[in-house]
């Protein structure tokens, strides 16, 4: 390796310096920088090693130096002897002292001594597994059927246009399909297998030689191709009251079989919705209705959705064109469907726990609005129709509904959004010009539109798609402040994404009526 290679030369010449005052000296010929020494006396229960190689791998600082040490049987390592004691994510730097080093290992080696007692055992099984394959298995352990302690066949579907495999319940006799068989150990009493050959001390009787004839039928040495015998091999355990699993590709014959370990990919609605948020649990029972799908709208529903809303009904009766699509959420493959019908595509694709109700429609009435939010738990008017969001704010006035509306103002340099919920909120419709309500100032018509779409009147709005995105997200979270009760928002937020002329639009930045 080169400088080119790091960061920061000279502190890597310090840390190698006081290696080698230590003792350790530099392995010749290695694709990286290798140090080998005595290893740490901490390891002393945990391998008859006793020697440690510490290799400098490229981007130091900011990428630690990686540990090697042989004949460790515990979590947090590797049949190649890698010791993991940092993730990736780690920016601490301890490792930019030998000193800091050791004192990591010490910490690592307490934690195994202590059979990571305060760790997840079968957080790292994927990690830990060697080789790894570059291809990712998803599945949804209920459909297919997987029980404490038992075992059964499913298959698996490779798409030729990805790296995905899909695993599905059930033996199928299709040619493209691949053979698979899951195995539930229960909990683990030891660390997750590391090879193929250690999965068999965690099975039953019954299952290893359910698995050891499975492989015996393999007819094909091929990776990932159907062989007749097992193909793939789901290892589940119990952890944290759920289950994981080691997700594995077969190949070779008979007593040479190998496998090599899946990215895991669990499509089931409990691990999906994961990362929708900590309110997600909260707002899994809310039922939302939004007015307007278009641009703002799209792409509000489908972060509410995300976040975990459970049902949404979706209000709006226009068509999505070819020119909607630089800043709607849907593509062209939607171009020509009701605007609703794409969102809801969307939100499938992205959020599929919530149930999403599409209404082609352009209410005008009371009894017409009535219609679509008598159940609901909060409104948002994403419309940008100043004349339908004074009609929705009476009405939810006067049937004590949540209203959140946000627009975009002078070309997209301005959004606001306004909420209608608590005592202390004046209703949208009666706010008048004030220092809290202030007005929000008109652009000429070279700064809001754009000219005249082809073959029609109307001039298109100059707002931009970062515009779009920011006051989307705005409304959002502003919606999710009012279900949650926090009102961490005031009843009106401004935000200006680009300057202009008018007090007190001319700094850049999110308002406030108390400053």
């Amino acid at each position: 390796m080169t400088t080119n290679d790091h960061f920061h030369q000279d502190s890597l010449d310090e840390f190698t310096g006081e290696l080698g005052a230590r003792g350790f000296r530099k392995v010749p010929g290695e694709p990286y920088e290798v140090w080998r020494g005595a290893i740490h006396p901490a390891f002393a229960k945990l391998t008859d090693s006793d020697e440690m190689s510490i290799a400098i791998r490229p981007g130091w600082p900011f990428q630690s130096p990686a540990l090697l040490v042989d004949g460790l049987n515990t979590n947090h390592s590797t049949l190649g002897g890698f010791v993991c004691m940092w993730r990736d994510e780690d920016d601490s730097l301890e490792w930019t002292t030998v000193d800091g080093f050791f004192i990591r290992i010490e910490e690592w080696c307490s934690n195994a001594n202590r059979n990571w007692e305060n760790d997840n055992l079968e957080g790292d099984a994927y990690l830990n597994f060697h080789p790894k394959l570059p291809f990712l298995a998803t599945f949804d352990l209920f459909k297919l059927g997987v029980t404490n302690g038992g075992w059964g066949e499913v298959h698996g579907l490779a798409h030729p246009n990805s790296r995905k495999i899909d695993i599905q319940a059930g033996r199928s006799s299709e040619s493209n399909h691949l053979q698979s068989m899951w195995f539930h150990v229960g909990i683990l009493s030891a660390p997750p297998p590391r090879r193929l050959s250690e999965i068999y001390k965690h099975l039953s009787r019954a299952q290893r030689k359910g698995l050891q004839r499975a492989l015996n039928q393999r007819r094909k040495p091929d990776l990932l191709r159907r062989s007749g015998g097992c193909d793939l091999i789901l290892i589940c355990w119990k952890r944290d009251g759920r289950t994981d699993l080691l997700a594995l590709a077969c190949r070779g014959l008979s007593k040479e079989v190998e496998a090599g370990a899946l990215m895991p990919g669990p499509q089931d609605e409990q691990n999906l919705i994961l990362r929708a948020g900590p309110d997600a649990t909260e707002l899994r029972a809310v039922r939302a209705v939004v007015f307007g799908a278009g641009a703002l709208g799209g792409y509000t529903t489908v972060a509410l959705a995300q976040s975990g809303i459970g049902c949404i009904d979706v209000v709006d009766d226009d068509i999505l064109t070819p020119g909607n699509v630089a800043r709607h959420i849907a593509g062209h493959s939607h171009v020509g469907s009701y605007k609703v019908l794409a969102v809801k595509s969307q939100i499938e694709d992205h959020a599929p726990w919530a149930q999403v109700n599409p209404h082609a429609d352009a209410p005008k009435t009371p009894a017409q609005i009535l219609k679509y939010i008598h159940s609901a738990d909060i409104i948002v008017d994403a419309t940008g129709n100043a004349a339908f969001t004074q009609s929705l704010a009476m009405i939810a006035n006067g049937q004590k509904k949540a209203l959140v509306s946000g627009s975009l103002y002078h070309g997209g340099a301005i959004g606001r959004v306004q909420r209608q919920s608590i005592a202390t909120d004046a209703p949208i419709n009666q706010r008048e010009e004030s220092d809290r309500y202030p007005a929000i100032p008109q652009g000429d018509d070279a700064e809001e539109f754009a000219m005249a779409e082809t073959g029609c009147s109307a001039p298109v709005n100059n707002a931009p798609p970062t515009s779009v995105l920011a006051c989307s997200s705005r409304i959002a979270q502003v919606a999710i402040d009012t279900l949650t009760k926090r009102f961490d928002f005031e009843d009106e937020t401004i935000d200006v994404y680009k300057a202009v002329h008018n007090t007190p639009f001319n700094t850049v930045g999110t308002w406030n009526h108390n400053a």
